[in-house]
């Protein structure tokens, strides 16, 4: 399993839309076959990450990296970028899946 790590930064006073379009992206995700694991929270000093787990590094490249992709529509329809944004991600393989 390639397993991805996201830092999202919320807006400031934009916590509850944040969380409502991150359902979506975390439901639309969770109804891929290229995803086998997803979880998310909300640190103690704020934000949000992301863990999620794809088949492979492939599968992630092509449902994530793809700029014509599921992924990259569904955000720009939702708008997550209007109340967070990415600041960065770690990837790497499973050592247990």
């Amino acid at each position: 399993m390639y397993m991805v790590v996201s830092r999202w930064k919320v807006q400031p006073g934009q916590e509850e839309a944040f969380k409502a379009r991150g359902d979506k992206m975390r439901n639309l995700l969770l109804q891929q076959p290229e995803v086998e694991y997803l979880n998310a929270f909300v640190p103690e000093e704020g934000g949000a990450l992301a863990i999620v787990g794809y088949r492979s590094k492939d599968d992630y490249e092509h449902l994530i990296n793809d700029p014509n992709g599921l992924f990259a529509k569904a955000a720009a329809e939702e708008g997550i970028e209007n109340v967070g944004s990415w600041e960065w991600s770690l990837r790497g393989e499973a050592l247990h899946s």
